[in-house]
Formats: C-alpha cells, structure tokens, sequence
C-alpha cells in the first residue's frame, strides 16, 4: 500500500475563494481527476476542511498550510511510503511510478519532482519514518512551508518533472489545463 496525503488547496484565495478540490475543468472536479489517476495500491486521505465524502481530515486549526496538513494526515496512515499532492495539481499521480522507484533505488528519505529548477514538495514520495522524523524536527506545523518540510530530510533525491506535476492556481491557469490523458 501506498498513503497518500492529497492536500485540498487552503483557502484558494488565488482561485477566488473557492474550494480548490471541487473546481472543474473539462467536466470533472479535480479531485475526482486527481483520485482517478491514483494507483490500485494507494490509500488516499483528503486533508479540507470542506466535505467530499472522502475519507479525510484538517488540521487544527483549518488553513494552518500544507506542513499542518500533512502532519493531521500521518497519524492515520500506516503504510511504509506516503506520497504528498496537492489537488490543484490533479495529474501528480502520473508521477507516483517514477518517485516511488527512484525512493526505493535510492534508499533516500523522500523523492521529490523537480520542475524548472524548482523542487515541487507537494509531489513527493516519502519514507514513511522519515517524513515522522522530519516533521519532529521542525515542531510546530502552522503556516510552515513545504520546503522546509524537505531541509528536514537526512536525503533526498530529485526526480526530473514530466509536466504531471503542474498545479492551477488561477482560473486562467485552469483554463489551460489540458484534457485529463486515458
């Protein structure tokens, strides 16, 4: 099994206030999009504070960022791997395969997309135990940035971005979002 922490998108204040899970493009929500794409062993945890008759949970209190989120997800998860996405980048599970193989074939603490020279962290394969010890490390959760999240890893190794890993944070970045792939 592979947890999977899908991280609901806070306020979405960039998006017009709304709830980033329940947007669509081309006809389907993009959770619905993101979920479809997850694999057969993966056991996915919503963290929103909006119901999606998921299984899902939020940090306390709501909109503490997404180190906040992650850290209310791993309690309920008890899996040796656990990856990290954010909804509003609804294809990140396409990239999943190739994290999971280069975390393995590394024996590193997390994999993590690289996009434009840029680490994605909420496109991330962890270790399980690792990503416990690095949230220790960092404390208190609230309002800390992924990133850090990351610098709290003992390894991490980069696995090149394919464009999978694209987040839409505007509607006009929705509106370019293409068709979901078969």
């Amino acid at each position: 099994m592979l947890g999977v922490i899908v991280l609901g998108g806070g306020k979405g204040t960039r998006m017009g206030g709304v709830d980033k899970a329940g947007v669509t493009a081309h006809g389907e929500a993009l959770i619905d999009r993101l979920y479809d794409q997850l694999p057969d062993n993966a056991q996915p945890l919503l963290v929103s504070p909006y119901p999606h008759n998921r299984p899902q949970v939020v940090e306390d209190p709501p909109f503490g960022g997404p180190v906040a989120g992650i850290a209310a997800a791993v309690p309920h998860l008890d899996t040796e791997h656990i990856a990290v996405l954010a909804v509003d980048a609804p294809d990140s599970p396409r990239m999943l395969p190739r994290l999971v193989e280069a975390l393995t074939e590394q024996d590193a603490d997390v994999a993590v997309t690289v996009s434009d020279d840029y680490l994605q962290p909420l496109c991330a394969v962890w270790n399980a135990d690792s990503l416990r010890a690095a949230l220790e490390r960092i404390g208190d959760p609230q309002n800390v940035a992924a990133k850090r999240l990351l610098r709290a890893a003992a390894s991490c190794v980069e696995v090149d971005g394919n464009g999978y890993e694209n987040d839409v944070d505007t509607p006009e970045e929705l509106a370019q979002l293409p068709a979901r792939e078969s």
